[in-house]
């Protein structure tokens, strides 16, 4: 049974920077003592003003690519370190003394009340239709499809590789209709360059030389939903036989760092 850890912090986590400057944290050089962790069944379980232990404070627990995963910036004298199943602490590098907590968990509890389900690439138009078809855009081989990638979110394996992307539900039937496996292939990269280039306003066009099908994607505005996840607009064009298509939507970052078109 999952032991879901309610803090006062938990939804502020993935907040922008007016939620940063609202948040307060002891000085590092007012340290003060904090209780011992909390090692409950399923492994540890520490709070806002516990200390994380020395030996989950070593390099290969530091996060860096706290942007990618939807942190804040750490202040000065503090660093993210990452425990377990993309579990986050933000934490004084010299004493370990724990400002806020992100567990993976409570995550996955909030996006499910949110979105009621999570999107696996069994949801994936193109995977489902297209996964024994030609490949040219390299889709499959490059792992770009959520839930191929193990490390999507950053497990301390891979965390140079960006999330993946779901293209699911109603609306990326109706996105794909027109469009055979190539064009998709071809189509599908874009969607992947554009929802992790976190640039609002790019675009990112594909082609298909042997059909002459293409169209673009261009990136709205970045924002988080209610609930805290990084979520974004979007605008697909695509030309079958000169003829524009138009299709607009909105994709959210699930707990595990894939991007799915929610509507």
């Amino acid at each position: 049974m999952k032991i879901v850890l309610t803090t006062a912090l938990a939804l502020s986590l993935l907040g922008g920077g007016s939620a940063l400057a609202q948040a307060r944290y002891p000085a590092p050089d007012r340290d003060r003592a904090a209780p011992a962790p909390d090692y409950r069944p399923g492994g540890p379980r520490w709070s806002r003003g516990d200390r994380l232990p020395p030996q989950y404070r070593q390099d290969r627990y530091r996060v860096t690519e706290w942007r990618r995963l939807g942190l804040r910036q750490p202040p000065r004298g503090y660093s993210w370190y990452r425990y377990g199943d993309n579990n986050y602490f933000l934490a004084v590098i010299a004493t370990g003394l724990i400002g806020e907590t992100y567990y993976r968990d409570d995550r996955d509890q909030r996006w499910n009340q949110t979105y009621r389900r999570t999107y696996t690439y069994q949801d994936d138009v193109y995977y489902r239709e297209c996964r024994t078809s030609t490949d040219p855009a390299g889709v499959l081989l490059g792992a770009l499809i959520g839930g191929l990638i193990g490390n999507a979110a950053g497990d301390g394996r891979g965390s140079s590789t960006a999330a993946g992307v779901i293209i699911g539900g109603a609306l990326g039937a109706a996105m794909t209709k027109d469009m055979d496996c190539e064009d998709r292939s071809y189509a599908y990269r874009s969607y992947y360059n554009g929802f992790n280039s976190g640039r609002p306003g790019a675009r990112y066009s594909w082609n298909n030389p042997r059909t002459r099908h293409r169209g673009d994607v261009v990136v709205g505005n970045y924002y988080n939903d209610r609930s805290g996840f990084r979520c974004t607009t979007f605008t697909q064009t695509i030309y079958i036989q000169g003829r524009p298509q138009i299709s607009r939507g909105h994709a959210c970052r699930q707990p595990d760092g894939t991007w799915a078109v929610v509507d």
